[in-house]
């Protein structure tokens, strides 16, 4: 009886486990077959590409030229200010119409050591020192575009000393006056001015001489212009005219002329330069007779002023107005400061 009982039992167990899902058993489902609708469509491989036309070749790269360099073309710097209308400087330095350099009688400053060739001013040596104090001191100068005007005080004291007689003074001479100068855009300069020259005898002459003063006077109104040929040369022309004379040798009229040669470049010790210049004069009182001179040498700039060093040839009329009559030769070295 229990063996069927057990045979029961177990044939119940392995039924349940026949209907039993696989899940239950620890086995993965299998799932059942798609249906037909379910199934999805076959895959179709894709046709290949047609191959494309072949392109015709490129033809090769032509070579382009360079475009052409444009020309170095400077930075353009801000443009200078207007110069004003009009300016005006009190007391200027130097002059626009400058003093001829080798004129004998001009305004300045200077010394010579003079060895005479030919001399005629009795009781004198050939051997002299001649001394000049003084030059143009200017009052006002007025500039605008174009042109420049200048008013001047022209003043000298110029005097000369026997080497071989104790350094006695021979004579001197005075001179002052007013100058009128301009000077244009175009190179030309003008002058106008009224001069006074009063000549004297030294003393120590008179005493050892006895050779009086003849009171050598001349008050004139002179008149010049000057051209710039270049920037190296001068022409200048002057004419002047006295209207006051105290003695009857003498006469108004008189002549000038002049060439100057002053290069700015420097040739000597990086400072100096050379200079020429050349002048030529002639008095009515003295029958036109011309005296020249010629100078030549080193200059510089200092201080505002022109130093000059040189050696002078002159022959004309005695430099001092007592003794105008007498005609001299000398070769000189000296200095002047304009």
């Amino acid at each position: 009886m229990r063996g069927r009982v057990d045979l029961l039992l177990g044939l119940a167990v392995m039924v349940a486990l026949a209907g039993a899902p696989r899940a239950a058993l620890g086995q993965e489902p299998v799932p059942d077959p798609p249906s037909p609708e379910q199934q999805p469509p076959p895959e179709v491989s894709p046709e290949p590409p047609e191959p494309a036309p072949a392109e015709p070749p490129s033809p090769p790269p032509q070579a382009v030229p360079d475009p052409p360099a444009a020309p170095d073309v400077p930075p353009s710097e801000p443009s200078p200010p207007e110069p004003p209308a009009r300016t005006t400087d009190v007391f200027p330095e130097g002059d626009v119409y400058p003093p001829y350099i080798a004129d004998p009688h001009r305004t300045g400053t200077g010394a010579m050591v003079n060895f005479y060739t030919d001399t005629s001013i009795p009781d004198s040596s050939g051997e002299r020192t001649s001394l000049k104090a003084g030059g143009r001191l200017g009052f006002v100068r007025v500039s605008k575009p174009g042109l420049s005007w200048q008013l001047s005080l022209d003043a000298s004291f110029d005097a000369m000393f026997d080497s071989q007689h104790k350094l006695d003074a021979i004579g001197w001479d005075g001179n002052y006056g007013l100058t009128l100068t301009a000077v244009t855009r175009h190179r030309a300069s003008f002058k106008l001015a009224v001069l006074h020259l009063s000549a004297h005898v030294g003393d120590e002459y008179m005493e050892r001489t006895g050779r009086t003063r003849i009171d050598y006077t001349r008050e004139e109104v002179a008149a010049g212009t000057a051209v710039r040929l270049g920037a190296a040369w001068r022409a200048y022309g002057e004419l002047g005219v006295a209207y006051k004379e105290l003695t009857e040798e003498q006469a108004p009229w008189r002549i000038q002329g002049g060439l100057e040669w002053t290069p700015a470049k420097t040739a000597v010790l990086g400072r100096f330069s050379w200079y020429a210049a050349l002048d030529v004069s002639a008095f009515e009182e003295r029958d036109w007779r011309p005296d020249v001179a010629v100078q030549g040498g080193l200059a510089t700039q200092a201080h505002g002023r022109t130093w000059r060093f040189g050696v002078e040839y002159y022959d004309g009329r005695a430099p001092l107005g007592e003794f105008f009559q007498y005609t001299e030769a000398r070769v000189s070295l000296g200095f002047w400061i304009d």
